[in-house]
């Protein structure tokens, strides 16, 4: 059966692991709507009103991890000549999460700003490949096929009568080396099986030698996944130490009565981007225990809970984001099992 194709002309669909999606993110800007154009109205909102649409997402707020990824690639991009040891390689770890996709992915954005910056305009330089780790059903891996789909390339022999795939190595290696490939972001290492992890980093390493590419690495105990990856094992978890491949950490804000500086900061980006008609600044802050309760300091469910809260306020008239409202969202971390509350 063959699916048409359906446009996305905004990108706003397109998952970044493809180039268009990339490039769409890449230069997506997020403006927070002015409310006096927004007022109050007991009419029912659509979905595509625009502080709906705007509380669905927010900006990103600047974490010590996401500030770090700036200079990370900053560090990428000095490094990157053709130094005799070879490319520089990372891994951003952490526990599940905490934002370790948006940082890599701040890692590839940071970087292909600083080369837009420094070289001249060529639509056809590609300086940054995202991909995620392929799943190996029959135990069939093909580290080929995700940089394939990146660069649009068609990788099976039908897909309406075969899903056998041809090996793309040399169709990537060759656009790599030909369009200014740098960097490849790899999300999802910790998704490898253990049977798997040589070839994959096996095939890493070649692209990384023959095409002179820095590799970011990003999962859940990625850092010593690429440490141990060529002895063909995954490593039992390490009990402290340094070692092996340079890592970037991102883990949950704390807070505390000695250490809340810092999940404060957080909390104060987020409540001066809100646009509730009945939000004063400061009135998130003053929830900042509740919220750190709610989410751990991890933020992918902290975000979530701003966001889904606001669009509840929204929708319901309050126009603020209060404690109850707060718990009445899905989203967060919970010290019980939510579904035996109901």
């Amino acid at each position: 059966m063959a699916f048409p194709d359906i446009p996305d002309p905004s990108g706003r669909f397109l998952p970044p692991t493809t180039h268009p999606g990339w490039l769409a993110q890449l230069d997506r800007v997020i403006e927070p709507p002015d409310l006096a154009t927004c007022p109050q109205t007991e009419d029912p909102l659509g979905v595509d009103g625009p502080r709906i649409l705007y509380h669905a997402t927010m900006r990103t707020v600047q974490t010590p991890a996401l500030k770090k990824a700036v200079a990370v690639a900053r560090r990428l991009w000095l490094v990157g000549g053709p130094r005799s040891e070879g490319p520089l390689h990372l891994a951003v770890d952490g526990p599940g999460e905490t934002g370790m996709t948006t940082v890599l992915r701040q890692i590839g954005r940071a970087y292909e700003g600083i080369v837009r910056d420094r070289l001249p305009a060529d639509p056809k330089r590609l300086p940054v490949i995202h991909i995620n780790t392929p799943l190996a059903p029959s135990s069939r891996l093909d580290m080929s096929v995700p940089f394939a789909e990146f660069l649009g390339h068609k990788h099976t022999k039908d897909p309406e009568t075969s899903q056998r795939s041809t090996d793309m190595t040399g169709p990537v290696c060759h656009v790599m080396k030909t369009r200014g490939t740098r960097l490849a972001l790899v999300d999802g290492v910790d998704r490898l099986d253990n049977s798997e992890l040589k070839t994959a980093f096996d095939y890493f390493g070649y692209l990384a030698a023959e095409c002179n590419v820095s590799f970011v690495y990003c999962g859940v105990g990625s850092r010593e996944i690429v440490n141990e990856a060529r002895r063909g094992k995954r490593p039992v978890p390490p009990d402290g130490g340094a070692g092996g491949i340079p890592t970037l950490a991102v883990n949950p804000i704390p807070y505390s009565a000695d250490d809340y500086d810092l999940f404060h900061q957080v909390v104060k980006a987020l409540d001066e981007d809100l646009r509730l008609h009945q939000h004063s600044p400061g009135d998130l802050l003053k929830l900042a225990a509740h919220l750190h309760r709610r989410t751990g300091g991890y933020m992918k469910p902290l975000s979530y809970l701003i966001c889904q809260s606001a669009q509840e306020a929204i929708e319901t008239g309050i126009e603020a984001i209060t404690e109850e409202l707060l718990d009445n969202q899905l989203v967060g971390r919970f010290a019980d099992d939510p579904i035996l509350q109901i």
